[in-house]
């Protein structure tokens, strides 16, 4: 799409492929959310999206998305990528940040169906948004948040070495849940093994971001 560069935008890991879908993906994208995405009584996320009927939940995927694109301005931004393994939605993966340009600080977000989780997709997912905020949009720091009940994000944090960064309450359906935040720093990151990611379609969409002048991008060799 010509006037919306960060369709041009892919990530690519050794088994995933991360890029903005077109309407018919977000379909495909929005049912496999409402196929289950949270185990049944689990508390993942601070908007309860998931855990409404299946209509609703795939509605709220798609109006999320919308959502998105529309509100997007360069001081406030949220890329929300649907994750693909061998051509099949399988998942998303966000990043999001608010005065970046002053910040340099992005938030990460991810979510798959429950099919598709216990197998490693989302360290693979975590580990290209890093890169992509790290070593192209030029982030301090990245920071992640879990509820208590999500061990699974928990863990994929702590492989990354993030750190702890407090702890919130939070009111979800009218239930109080443990927010745990944690943070990693780009000299933290650095000091990591590196998963082997390819960005493209850099390029065509780095002003969007609100970063008129990114680092100069040092990949990892991603042999296809």
């Amino acid at each position: 799409m010509r006037h919306w560069p960060l369709t041009r935008l892919t990530l690519t890991t050794p088994d995933l492929v991360l890029r903005v879908p077109d309407d018919e993906q977000l379909d495909e994208l929005a049912q496999v959310a409402a196929d289950g995405v949270v185990p049944p009584g689990a508390v993942y996320f601070p908007q309860p999206w998931a855990s409404g009927t299946p209509e609703q939940t795939a509605r709220n995927i798609v109006q999320n998305h919308w959502w998105a694109r529309g509100d997007w301005r360069e001081d406030n931004w949220r890329l929300l990528l649907a994750v693909f393994r061998d051509g099949r939605v399988i998942g998303q993966q966000n990043l999001s940040a608010r005065d970046f340009r002053i910040t340099r600080e992005a938030r990460t977000g991810f979510w798959l169906g429950l099919r598709f989780q216990g197998r490693g997709f989302g360290t693979q997912m975590r580990a290209a948004a890093l890169h992509l905020a790290f070593a192209y949009l030029g982030a301090e720091r990245v920071t992640s948040t879990a509820f208590a009940d999500n061990a699974a994000s928990r863990r994929v944090s702590e492989k990354f070495g993030y750190e702890p960064n407090g702890v919130r309450r939070l009111a979800v359906d009218q239930h109080l849940v443990e927010a745990h935040e944690a943070v990693l720093t780009v000299e933290r990151w650095h000091g990591q093994p590196q998963q082997p990611t390819l960005v493209e379609g850099f390029d065509e969409c780095q002003h969007v971001f609100g970063v008129p002048t990114a680092p100069e991008p040092i990949d990892v060799v991603l042999h296809l």
